[in-house]
């Protein structure tokens, strides 16, 4: 019984060993992975949110004309300010 073991293993220990490996780095990543999928979702309501305020505060044209910039760029970063951490 033991030898079978042994030449099975002979045979597929590299395959086992990079598969482990390999299951092991994605536990590793899950959690960073998770980070950016809820900062992304922070990014894109928060810039929903702000455009929404942009539209109601009626933003003057002096602050478009300074940045030279349209309201859903400013939007997007005040979404990208409101979440960086």
């Amino acid at each position: 019984m033991s030898n079978k073991f042994y030449k099975w293993w002979e045979n597929h220990r590299k395959v086992l060993t990079y598969g482990a490996f390999i299951v092991l780095f994605g536990f590793y990543l899950s959690p960073i992975v998770k980070e950016a999928k809820y900062k992304n979702q922070c990014i894109k309501y928060s810039t929903k949110g702000a455009l929404t305020k942009f539209n109601k505060d009626d933003i003057g044209e002096t602050l478009l004309k300074e940045t030279g910039l349209k309201i859903d760029e400013l939007a997007k970063i005040e979404g990208y300010k409101n979440c960086k951490n």
